[in-house]
């Protein structure tokens, strides 16, 4: 009864999708993901607002990529602190009365968060 139990469980964890993930059609998208790549799988959102911010605070080093050698090419920062502008956009997607709404939060083109809403209309 015991390992019965247990394969059942491990086979519903297979199955559930990631808490911040949204599902459309066979393909799952998730935090990190592309603007392009949500568009491509989840058609146009229901609604998208975009508005951009000013950060302030220490820079963190940004890595490039790595040379032949295995040198990191690296952002020499000058000031001790900086502003960047931080594009942020908010995608509300209506997949109809039977599922849940959700909004897509992005950050400079990436996911970075995703809600769940009330259920569509």
């Amino acid at each position: 009864m015991y390992r019965q139990i247990l394969v059942l469980a491990c086979g519903i964890l297979v199955l559930a999708e990631p808490a911040a993930a949204l599902r459309c059609g066979s393909k799952l998208v998730s935090v990190g993901a592309p603007q392009g790549k949500v568009r491509k799988y989840c058609g146009e959102p229901e609604s998208a607002r975009v508005r951009s911010v000013y950060r302030a605070g220490r820079p963190r080093l940004r890595v490039r990529g790595a040379d032949v050698n295995h040198r990191l090419d690296q952002e020499l920062l000058y000031a001790d602190r900086a502003v960047v502008e931080v594009v942020l956009a908010e995608w509300t997607y209506n997949f109809g009365p039977r599922r849940l709404m959700r909004v897509i939060r992005f950050e400079n083109g990436l996911v970075t968060a995703i809600e769940h809403l009330g259920y569509g209309y």
